[in-house]
């Protein structure tokens, strides 16, 4: 494992966007996720073979192999003889030594140059997950960022997984729309936000707070991880968008309106009915939402699309001058759910600029089998819920340790049959044919259920990457999915935000 804080050489003496410079003789990019391309491809020049010097020499001259004069033996019978016994010798001869100087076909490559190639792009490109939870007890007693802890991301496991930086989120669950209940949930985006606040300001030489688009790859040069600071849920700040000029000031440049339930800024792709949500209530956005569309574009920050309707998805792609982002969906026509997007949804977001991350989230990569559906719907049904992703919008607060306690044992039943890292490479797949390599990009949600078998802390990044290499992606291809198209959006933000 990389010591604490220590980063690799390969990453550091770096320029440019997405990628780290591997060694001289690489030529700069642009905008595609790498700083650098490799050039050389490894072939040689071919050189005249000996044996086939001879071989011509033979032919064209008839060579006595015992010395250098030419033999005239065509003016009598026996020399004719001769000629034709000594061109069948010559002939048998240069077979025998065409064979034994051919060049041999390169072998097809091992798992372990598969292993050397992926690890060798890994350490070049920038890697960014565009979406993870924190724990609400970040930063306190075993969950502090700076060791190794049980947690699927923290600064030892970044480090092991070369993962340079992550948009690390505050989210809140929701309850019904009063006063009272938004200033308990801004209580516990307070809480996050302070933790996020106390990593940075522990570990300065370690992991740094990216302002500007600019700073993901300034930061990773100087060695160090990065986080982007973001929102999932915006129940929380009220009926106004003042706190989006005050958040913004702390460094908040993500923001999606909604997770699980309606809310006062737009409909979620999963309403809640304990809190009398209805489909389609608002017709998607609100005029709230729609004001707040408008000053994230005039502030600088992105507009994020993930759990929010179709109808407010398409309303907000419209309404921004921006391009949007999805930090953390799946594909529709890989699984059908609510939280996954089609292929119109992913379309629109590809014509505006945006980015469409891929979240390694299992059960939106890959549909469980019918045993492991009767036993999470057993599950479901002795807490009376419809799925279990509205545990936390449905259950009181005592039931849930009970909940999670059910969630874990299932987990452990069925570890071995979730989605894997070549599920969440399938769904990259189908978005990458469907909208292009310059708006695809990756998520994870881990600290919330996600991560996928081969991904499943931030120690296993590289897993991806390899997948990745074994499909056929470049490099410069791969810089794009990890970190160029959303540095490439963010950058579209700012220069939105500047006029």
């Amino acid at each position: 494992m990389v010591p604490p804080g220590a980063m690799s050489a390969a990453k550091r003496n770096t320029q440019g966007e997405g990628a780290r410079v591997a060694s001289v003789g690489r030529s700069k990019l642009g905008m595609g996720g790498l700083k650098t391309e490799i050039v050389s491809t490894g072939t040689q020049k071919a050189e005249p073979s000996p044996c086939i010097a001879f071989m011509w020499l033979c032919l064209c001259e008839r060579v006595d192999p015992r010395s250098s004069s030419r033999y005239d033996l065509s003016q009598d019978i026996w020399g004719m003889i001769i000629n034709t016994i000594f061109r069948c010798l010559t002939l048998a001869a240069l077979s025998i030594l065409m064979a034994s100087c051919a060049t041999k076909a390169p072998a097809p490559p091992t798992a372990i140059d598969i292993d050397a190639k992926a690890m060798a792009i890994h350490e070049r490109v920038i890697t960014f997950d565009a979406e993870m939870d924190i724990p609400l007890d970040f930063m306190t007693g075993d969950k502090d960022a700076g060791k190794d802890t049980k947690m699927q991301v923290d600064l030892p496991k970044m480090d092991a997984g070369k993962l340079d930086g992550a948009a690390f989120v505050l989210f809140a669950l929701q309850n019904k729309r009063t006063p009272e209940n938004y200033a308990k949930a801004r209580k516990e985006m307070d809480t996050k936000l302070a933790a996020i606040e106390k990593m940075l300001s522990t570990y300065p030489d370690r992991i740094e707070l990216a302002r500007r688009a600019d700073d993901m790859p300034r930061i990773v040069k100087s060695g160090k991880h990065f986080v982007v600071l973001s929102i999932v849920n915006a129940y929380p700040y009220g009926e106004d968008t003042k706190w989006l000029s005050a958040l913004y000031q702390l460094g908040l440049r993500m923001v999606a309106f909604n997770h699980a339930g309606n809310n006062q800024f737009a409909d979620s792709n999963r309403p809640q009915e304990k809190n009398g949500d209805k489909d389609g209530e608002h017709s998607g956005l609100t005029s709230l939402g729609k004001q707040a569309v408008a000053e994230m574009n005039r502030l600088g920050i992105i507009v994020d699309v993930s759990q929010i309707s179709s109808q407010a998805l398409m309303q907000a792609v419209t309404l921004s001058k921006a391009p949007v982002v999805a930090s953390h969906v799946g594909v529709k026509a890989k699984v059908d759910t609510s939280r996954n997007l089609s292929d119109a949804e992913i379309k629109a977001i590809a014509a505006k600029g945006g980015v469409v991350h891929i979240v390694a989230f299992p059960s939106y990569l890959k549909s469980a089998s019918k045993e492991q559906q009767d036993d999470l719907a057993a599950i479901e049904k002795s807490f009376d819920l419809k799925t279990f992703t509205d545990a936390g919008a449905k259950l009181p607060k005592e039931k849930m340790p009970e909940f999670m306690k059910a969630m874990t044992g299932y987990r452990e039943r069925w570890a071995n049959a979730g989605a894997t890292v070549v599920d969440l490479a399938d769904s990259i797949d189908y978005a990458v044919k469907l909208i292009g390599i310059d708006h695809v990009g990756v998520s994870t949600d881990m600290e919330h259920s996600g991560g996928v078998i081969g991904y499943k802390t931030a120690a296993e990044a590289a897993g991806l990457t390899k997948e990745l290499v074994k499909r056929g992606y470049s490099e410069r291809d791969i810089g794009k999915i990890w970190s160029g198209n959303f540095l490439r959006a963010w950058k579209a933000v700012e220069k939105m935000a500047e006029k």
